[in-house]
This record gives C-alpha cells, sequence and structure tokens, in this order.
C-alpha cells in the first residue's frame, strides 16, 4: 500500500474500500478483511515482540556499559591508592636497609671503618657517634616522606637533634656527602632546612631553643 509505516485497521478498511469492485460480493469483502485483520493483529504482535526485544538489547547493552565502567573507575580508584601504598612502602623499605647497615657499622668496627667517608681523620669512638646521629636523622626521612610527620613536626625534631654538639659535628662533617643530592629532592630540602638551623644554632644562644 505503499505505506512508511505498519499498517492500522483504518489502514485495511480504506484498502477494502478502494479495491471493493475487485474483492466481489459484500460477503467476501467481509472475509477479506477479517482475514486482513486478523494478519494484521499478527504483524502487531511480531512487530510488539521485536520491539520489546529491542528494547531488552538496548538495556542488557546499557547494563553492560555501565557495569564496565563501574568496574573501570573500581581498577582507576584501587590504582591510585596501590601507589602511594607501593611508594610509600618502597621507601619505608629502603630506609629501614640504610639503617639497618648502620646499625651493623655501629656494633662491628671493621665495619664502621667501611663507612668512615670524611674529609678529616676521625676516631673510632667519635666515628660510632657520627654514625648513630646518621640514624637518628636517617629516622626523620621516612617519617616526613610517607606522611607520618608534617613539616611543623619534622622541623621540631631537627631542632631537638641540633641542640646535641655531636650531632651538630657530625652535621657539619657530613656536609659534603649531602652535595651531590639533586637539588629538587625532598632529602635535599630537608638538608637545607638543617642547615638554616644548624646556623642559626651557631649564632643564637642554645639556651634561647
Amino acid at each position: 500500500m505503499g505505506l512508511h509505516r505498519a499498517p492500522a485497521a483504518e489502514d485495511v478498511e480504506a484498502f477494502v474500500r478502494q479495491h471493493a469492485p475487485l474483492l466481489g460480493s459484500p460477503r467476501r469483502r467481509q472475509r477479506l478483511t477479517g482475514a486482513l485483520a486478523a494478519r494484521l493483529r499478527k504483524v502487531h504482535s511480531l512487530v510488539q515482540e521485536e520491539a520489546a526485544a529491542a528494547v531488552d538489547r538496548i538495556q542488557a547493552s546499557r547494563s553492560r556499559a555501565a557495569e564496565a565502567s563501574r568496574a573501570r573507575r573500581t581498577r582507576e580508584s584501587e590504582r591510585r591508592i596501590a601507589e602511594p601504598l607501593h611508594r610509600d612502602g618502597g621507601i619505608t623499605a629502603s630506609y629501614s636497609m640504610r639503617l639497618e647497615l648502620l646499625m651493623k657499622a655501629i656494633d662491628d668496627p671493621e665495619l664502621a671503618a667501611t663507612l668512615d667517608t670524611y674529609d678529616v681523620h676521625v676516631p673510632a669512638s667519635r666515628l660510632r657517634q657520627y654514625l648513630f646521629s646518621d640514624a637518628l636523622y636517617l629516622q626523620l626521612l621516612p617519617a616526613y616522606r610517607t606522611g607520618t610527620l608534617s613539616r611543623e613536626e619534622l622541623f621540631g625534631k631537627a631542632r631537638l637533634l641540633l641542640r646535641n654538639g655531636i650531632f651538630r659535628e657530625y652535621w657539619d662533617a657530613s656536609r659534603h656527602q649531602r652535595a651531590s643530592l639533586s637539588d629538587c629532592s625532598e632529602e635535599a630540602g630537608i638538608g637545607r632546612m638543617m642547615d638554616d638551623l644548624a646556623q642559626d644554632m651557631a649564632e643564637t644562644d642554645p639556651e634561647l631553643w
């Protein structure tokens, strides 16, 4: 019938009226109209079933897409959580290894001699004190880098260390050891803060600290 949509009952009746001369007697037209109407109902049923199936497919596709999006967001969230944990764990492990080596050197004079990289001669007893001072300082670095210590807390603990004359002596003697650090590294920044504090200590009465 040249329609661009599914035929309705009105279309069937119009078709019958238009072609009435060709359809013969009224009874025949009635039978044909009934048959066409039955087919129309069947077509409507098939169209509805197909439409329902299409809706189900669309909803299933949207559900899969939503689930994939949720899974992707979950993986991204887990990755963002895991990255700092992995980084912090690596930092802590690295400093723990350095601290363990320092403590072994403190207990063994022969091992301590391998860490004597100072420009001046350091007696064995003083070297052990330097190594222990290094261990005290080393404890601050991972605590600050992993967020356990705030900047203000780090500053306060550094001031306490520098109140000790042996620690200040160690800090001055180890200055060249920190010269190889990248200027933009956190450890270099902490070293500069310690240098400023040490300078303030040298210019100020320690009792005022």
